[in-house]
């Protein structure tokens, strides 16, 4: 049956019921419509200033070195910790500077591969063992913050390949700038093609780090440290008590905390920090519940200081509002879709078409509509054109475009999901991310 047919049905059965049915349906999608524009305009804030594309200042090599701790917390990464391993390894940094310690909470063969490094580099690598995974990996950067010995303290996820002169290239800002409490590289992927979840996802990851991340540093927003290929004054990290595990984004947690604090970072887009990308929808599904309640945990514990605190502008508050609730759009657009339907049975064809000329609700979510659905586009284009090179690279991208959008749709009601969990402060299980450790993948694999 036609939208028009249930429309005469409905409507000669009950005129006055479904004339209001008409009313509620039309208010409530200017509602939804209008919470959803705010995310798209502030989609469209990044977009335009990250266009600026700030450039970190300019800092010469040492002189001297300072102490450097590498801090490696790794559960059940047999597939890729002798990479990670060999790469910190390979840098360029004075050895009698570093040390490298590997907070283990495995359980399988990791231990194992890791025993050889130990033995063959004692004064370099240790190695701390813990029995239970209290905190999960907060609770393990922690145990590394209180027993390693550097002046800085670098981070690296188990998936990342950072390259041989990330620690010479990344510790001069420190040096030169009181007020920087980290610098961070650019995350980007080791591969994107084995699957279209991971092609997707790599565009994904461009978007971060091509268009957000290069936001948040031009227009001094809320800083977000992505988790890993970044490197700290371990001073800004004891100031704010370390990495607390009260959430499930610790990474997140802590960069508000530093911002709060009054603390600034750096942002260095040509300092390519690798990783991988999930190649399963199962595996992304995880991953995202993890953030989506980690964000709104995040959002739960610090809005009441965002809004109280004279360290920020009101834009800057009200950005970092936004971008803390960002997931709570996956819910509303459950509710969107819901609506989209029932507007489609109340509402004749005609209506459908051309009722915006005549009904300011009907107008109004138009419009709305309008900021919502090309504020992704022009973020991905961004991402794209800086990503790529080339005219049959860059159409080629768009299929990831096109991948990226299916995902998004599928997997919406995991994140509605866990936006509750995060409000309602139940989400506590740290679910690892199983790494492939392709040895396929080589180094200038890397996107540049």
């Amino acid at each position: 049956m036609s939208s028009l047919d249930w429309w005469s049905l409905l409507s000669t059965l009950a005129p006055a019921s479904f004339s209001l049915l008409q009313q509620v349906v039309l208010v409530l999608s200017a509602i939804v419509s209008g919470l959803l524009a705010i995310y798209g305009v502030h989609v469209w804030m990044l977009t335009l200033f990250s266009l600026k594309r700030k450039k970190p200042p300019p800092v010469s090599l040492l002189e001297a070195w300072p102490s450097v701790s590498v801090h490696l917390p790794v559960y059940n990464e047999k597939a890729v910790i002798s990479r990670l391993v060999d790469a910190v390894l390979a840098f360029d940094y004075p050895h009698d500077k570093l040390e490298i310690l590997v907070v283990d909470d495995s359980n399988d063969e990791t231990t194992a591969l890791l025993e050889p490094y130990q033995r063959k580099f004692p004064e370099l690598v240790r190695v701390i063992h813990r029995e239970r995974r209290d905190g999960f990996k907060a609770g393990a950067l922690q145990t590394a913050l209180t027993q390693g010995n550097g002046e800085y303290v670098a981070l690296f996820d188990a998936d990342q390949v950072p390259p041989s002169d990330f620690l010479k290239r990344m510790v001069p800002y420190l040096c030169a700038d009181s007020s920087v409490a980290f610098a961070q590289g650019r995350p980007c992927y080791l591969h994107s093609g084995s699957s279209w979840v991971a092609r997707a996802l790599s565009l994904g990851m461009d978007s971060f780090a091509f268009v957000d991340q290069e936001a948040r540093f031009a227009g001094d927003l809320l800083i977000h440290f992505s988790g890993g290929g970044g490197v700290f004054k371990k001073s800004a990290l004891l100031e704010v008590e370390g990495w607390a595990s009260e959430t499930l984004a610790e990474d997140l947690d802590m960069s508000v905390r530093l911002r709060l604090q009054g603390w600034h970072y750096i942002y260095d887009h040509s300092v390519a920090c690798p990783g991988e990308a999930p190649t399963e929808f199962s595996v992304l599904q995880q991953q995202q519940f993890r953030w989506a309640s980690g964000f709104t945990g995040c959002f739960r514990k610090h809005a009441k200081d965002i809004l109280s605190t004279d360290r920020m502008s009101v834009l800057q508050k009200a950005e970092a509002m936004t971008y803390l609730t960002g997931y709570v759009a996956s819910p509303l657009i459950a509710a969107g879709v819901v609506l989209a339907v029932l507007y489609c049975l109340v509402f004749p064809v005609d209506f459908i078409m051309s009722g915006f000329l005549h009904n300011a609700f009907a107008a109004f979510t138009l419009t709305m509509s309008a900021l919502i659905y090309t504020a992704p586009v022009a973020l991905f284009a961004v991402a794209v054109l800086r990503s790529t090179y080339g005219l049959a690279h860059r159409i080629a991208r768009m299929v990831d475009f096109v991948y990226l959008g299916f995902l998004s749709v599928a997997i919406f009601l995991t994140s509605a999901r866990a936006v509750m969990a995060g409000l309602l402060d139940r989400a506590t299980y740290f679910y690892r991310t199983p790494k492939r450790g392709d040895p396929a993948v080589k180094r200038e694999s890397i996107r540049g």
